[in-house]
């Protein structure tokens, strides 16, 4: 659900996840070659790249929109839960 106002502080309105959309002409390198790079060894897997800074705790996870799709569907047949999409 796209929230589109100036009262939200996010992009897209959802009950478990707070969506924030950027989009750019190009990614950077270590974003594209990184993802490309789990996409080539994931043999069936979802690939996911992790994203961490030096002597920073944050560690973010890159996944592809579907892949996340099916990961949260999945997650509502275990827990009978249709909210999440």
């Amino acid at each position: 659900m796209p929230v589109a106002d100036r009262e939200s502080p996010l992009d897209v309105g959802h009950p478990y996840l707070g969506i924030e959309c950027k989009y750019r002409q190009k990614f950077p390198a270590i974003i594209r070659d990184g993802y490309a790079q789990a996409v080539a060894g994931s043999d069936g897997l979802i690939p996911l790249l992790a994203l961490g800074e030096y002597k920073n705790s944050l560690i973010l996870g890159v996944v592809n929109i579907d892949d996340l799709v099916k990961l949260l569907s999945h997650l509502c047949e275990v827990s009978n839960e249709s909210a999440f999409l």
